[in-house]
């Protein structure tokens, strides 16, 4: 379908309370809008797409088969994968790829085969583990929000049952790797994203809680450069990830310890920790 004939009928639909037209067949539309998911147009991306896209899936204009396929799409060499390691336009393809992926995984996960969920898995954690564009908001552009996508995905996998322990800690390896970068401070909340995949592995009681109080230690091995503003940007994004977590944890009794330790942490890792 040519751009501008799909923005307009998802403006229309988005106008009309989401409502399939008649004469129209919501998956074949829903096939369109996965060829456009990563234009830099971010209207129709965000704004309508995403909208209309993750809305039918929530609330059944799709079926779960239907759903199913669109799944498989979200995660193809030509989405998910699309220009990965690049920082560029093709962000937007990977990063809304991968919350289609994450919305269809919450709503369908008990209708997913386990072998198709690993395989999601497999593939969100490379797109996670390599993708170098973190970019939040871009200017005329909205929103890329890979590293909160990303996160989004991580979080619903981490909720199947087939998930297990090695996966569980391969989600908290990948957030430690994303949360330590020199290039980008984290000013969107995807600080917030991310801790949100890390609560659904401690609520799995899978990973030893030693090995859940270690890897929260590992934030106070900051490998600095000397080099600003480099060094700046990873003590930014340590500290507010360690401060975000401490305060999701903290009026938890069953997290009494971990927050503690938490704030240990951050008393090494802030400058102005020990005041």
């Amino acid at each position: 379908m040519e751009k501008q004939t799909l923005k307009t009928l998802l403006s229309n639909i988005k106008d009309n309370e989401y409502a399939v037209p008649e004469g129209v067949n919501s998956y074949e539309l829903s096939v369109d809008m996965m060829e456009y998911i990563g234009d830099i147009d971010g209207e129709l991306r965000d704004d309508l797409i995403c909208s209309v896209l993750l809305e039918w899936i929530m609330t059944d204009v799709l079926t779960p088969e239907e759903a199913y396929h669109i799944f498989l799409i979200a995660l193809d060499e030509k989405h998910i994968f699309n220009g990965l390691g690049k920082v560029d336009d093709t962000v937007f393809d990977r990063a809304f790829s991968v919350l289609v992926s994450a919305c269809i995984t919450y709503k369908h996960k008990n209708f997913l085969p386990d072998n198709d969920i690993l395989k999601a898995f497999n593939k969100v954690l490379k797109f996670y583990n390599e993708d170098k564009d973190v970019r939040g908001f871009v200017e005329g552009k909205s929103w890329a929000h890979g590293a909160a996508h990303g996160a989004d995905a991580l979080m619903e996998l981490a909720k199947c049952e087939v998930i297990g322990y090695e996966q569980l800690k391969e989600i908290l390896n990948a957030i430690y790797k994303k949360i330590n970068v020199n290039y980008y401070g984290y000013i969107n909340n995807e600080d917030e994203r991310m801790i949100s995949a890390v609560k659904e592995v401690l609520e799995r009681d899978i990973i030893p809680v030693e090995e859940i109080e270690e890897w929260i230690r590992s934030f106070g091995k900051i490998e600095k450069t000397g080099i600003l503003p480099d060094d700046l940007f990873i003590e930014f994004n340590v500290t507010l990830f360690l401060k975000s977590l401490y305060f999701r944890l903290v009026d938890n009794t069953k997290y009494e310890q971990l927050a503690k330790i938490v704030k240990e942490v951050l008393k090494k890792t802030s400058r102005f920790g020990e005041d």
